[in-house]
Order: C-alpha cells, then structure tokens, then sequence
C-alpha cells in the first residue's frame, strides 16, 4: 500500500476520534446543566377564568428550573403557603398548571376598581343622594345599606273604598332592597377617612332585579339609604312598607269618625281644645288660658244635639 495512502487514513482517523470526544462533551455538559438548581414556582391548580377571585385550592407549588421562566413567584421558604403567596381578583385567564404572575391579579389604583370587585351576576347601580337621604354623609364604601322608596300613591275614584282609605290616603314608603353593599362614594371605592362626607351619588352593587327596582323607583319617587350597622344581616321586618295612614294619627281619628268607631278626636286650638265625637256632639272642656298667664279654670257649657221638638 502507499505510503501517502496510509498517512491520509491515519489522519482520517484521528479526525474522527477527536470529533467523537468533542460531540461526546458536549452532551455530557447539558446532562450536568438539567441536572442544575431548581425551584418550587406558583402555578394554577385548576382553570381559572377572568374575574376569579384567587382562594383555598386555586394555586400550588411545581419544580421549576431555576432560570426556565423569569418573572415567576417563587416559593422562598419551607412552610410558604401557596394559596398566601398571592391573593386578589384575576384580570386574565390562566391555564392548569401556568404559572401565575402578580401582572395577572388586580391592584388597587390601576384599571376599573367597581368591575374589578363586582362578583359574577352582579351589578353596578348609582343613585343620587344628598345628607339627609345617606345617613347624613355616614355611608361609606364597604357598608351595607337599605334603600327606601318614599312616593305619592293615586287611588282612581273607582277604586276608593272605605277599605282602601283606611289603608292609604296619598302617601306611602317601602323597602325596595335590603342589605345591599356600598361599592363607592362619588368616585371613591375606598374608606380613606373616618368622618362623614356628603356625596351626590351613591353606587351600589345588585342584581339584576335590583338594578331594574332602582330605575323605576327612581321616577316613581325619593330614594333614602338607611345604614346597616357592622355584621348586622338580619330582617326582621317582613312587611318593609309604611303608609300615611300608619303615620297620622289626625288620619285614624278621621277614619274612626266616618266608621263610629273609636273614641273622640280631640282638637287643639291655642290654649283651647274640643272632643269632636263620632255622634257630632262637640263639648268644649276646662282649659287654661296660657296667653293671659292665668291658673284659673274656665267651665263651658256642653253644646249638645238639638232634639226634635226643639228643632221645631
């Protein structure tokens, strides 16, 4: 064989191991890199949507390589908990097991805090307020109110009765919504100060039904928040309406005389007052004439009913 031959295949060969020992090293340092660091990163449990509040079961921690996704919360310690690592309510959708950034959870300040905070189902109705029909400024966002429908009531001719009347002249107030919670004051969705403000409008969060009684009620007539004190969620009030009726009690005695019933209803004039009876009959009785600073008593005659032969 030539010499020249065998110099070139000697040469090949070498060439060759020394690739093979290269190609080998190579692949011998990325096993010894996957083998590096790793760490528990904050991932998903379970699919979760846009607007899921994040609760017990809703993250846990996965093995991660330390450099395979940047900008992950990492578990620091032992005892970490994942569903206290992070907390709030989701602005994106995040997948079974994708990490979870603190760019996927809402913060305070940034974007639409009312839509942020409304549950599913719920929504957002405002309703204009002045002191005196919000607690005199005392509302707050975060409290829960009552809203209460005060309106004139117009009964047509047709439909009076002495029954009707004696449940309602002109007026009445009802409770429209109970124990609905404040989502802002004015612009503001946050208790920054402890004292009273007075606002022009008042957003509370209802359901759909709720919102549509807001509107109606709105052109019906005035709406007054009455504010519930903390943890208080009972209602014991099942009726929740009150009629001008219930209120005046000139209106009862009015009642009682067109019914004869009742006792006498008694009217005041100054210093001076009458029992008016549900038979007619008028009596004047002893007062005192306060307007000449006087203790003395005064007795006036009964004025009675004529009878028959005397109206003759």
């Amino acid at each position: 064989m030539n010499k020249n031959v065998m110099i070139v295949l000697a040469g090949g060969f070498i060439i060759a191991i020394l690739v093979a020992v290269l190609v080998q090293a190579s692949l011998g340092g990325k096993k010894s890199d996957d083998g590096g660091e790793k760490v528990q990163v904050l991932v998903a449990a379970k699919d979760l949507g846009i607007g899921s509040e994040l609760g017990e079961g809703d993250l846990k921690w996965q093995t991660w390589p330390g450099n395979a996704f940047a900008g992950a919360i990492t578990k620091k310690k032992e005892d970490d908990k994942a569903s206290e690592a992070l907390k709030g309510r989701l602005i994106a959708k995040v997948s079974s097991g994708q990490p979870v950034l603190q760019s996927y959870v809402f913060k305070e300040g940034k974007g639409n805090v009312v839509a942020a905070t409304l549950d599913k189902g719920m929504r957002a109705v405002a309703i204009p307020v002045k002191a005196d029909t919000m607690a005199g400024g005392f509302v707050s966002p975060g409290d829960f109110v009552d809203v209460i429908l005060t309106y004139k009531v117009e009964v047509s001719r047709e439909d009076q009765t002495m029954e009707t009347n004696a449940f309602v002249r002109s007026h009445a107030s009802e409770t429209i919504l109970k124990n609905v919670k404040v989502l802002a004051v004015d612009q503001e969705s946050s208790r920054d100060e402890d004292k009273a403000k007075i606002a022009r409008t008042v957003t509370l969060a209802v359901d759909t039904k709720g919102a549509e009684k807001v509107a109606l009620a709105s052109e019906m007539g005035d709406l007054i928040l009455t504010l519930r004190g903390i943890g208080d969620d009972k209602d014991d009030n099942t009726a929740a309406m009150t009629t001008d009726i219930e209120v005046s009690k000139v209106m009862q005695n009015i009642d009682n005389l067109k019914t004869g019933g009742g006792g006498p209803v008694r009217i005041y004039n100054g210093a001076s007052m009458q029992e008016v009876r549900p038979r007619g009959a008028v009596s004047q009785i002893k007062f005192e004439d306060e307007i000449e600073d006087s203790s003395e008593e005064v007795e006036v005659p009964v004025l009675s009913e004529p009878t028959e032969g005397e109206a003759e």
